[in-house]
């Protein structure tokens, strides 16, 4: 999965779990609205923190160079 549709993709499905709640509970439609509009923009945030934890989880790491000390070593033994 691409990591820039983290966030949407974690929003759909609280989004969906919300609505099915509000249907089975027979919420009010404005209320059930708001609640909705709560939970996106929630986990919206949620997703973009994730997705930051993810990229930075697997980022490269460059490699360090080697001291120049022991790179003279080993032209020194040759």
């Amino acid at each position: 999965m691409r990591k820039k549709y983290i966030p949407a993709f974690i929003t759909l499905i609280a989004a969906a779990i919300t609505s099915i709640i509000n249907v089975y509970n027979k919420v009010d439609v404005s209320t059930g609205l708001r609640r909705l509009l709560l939970v996106i923009v929630i986990f919206y945030i949620v997703g973009l923190i994730a997705k930051a934890i993810i990229n930075k989880a697997f980022s490269e790491k460059p490699k360090k160079e080697e001291p120049e000390e022991e790179q003279e070593d080993e032209i020194k033994q040759e």
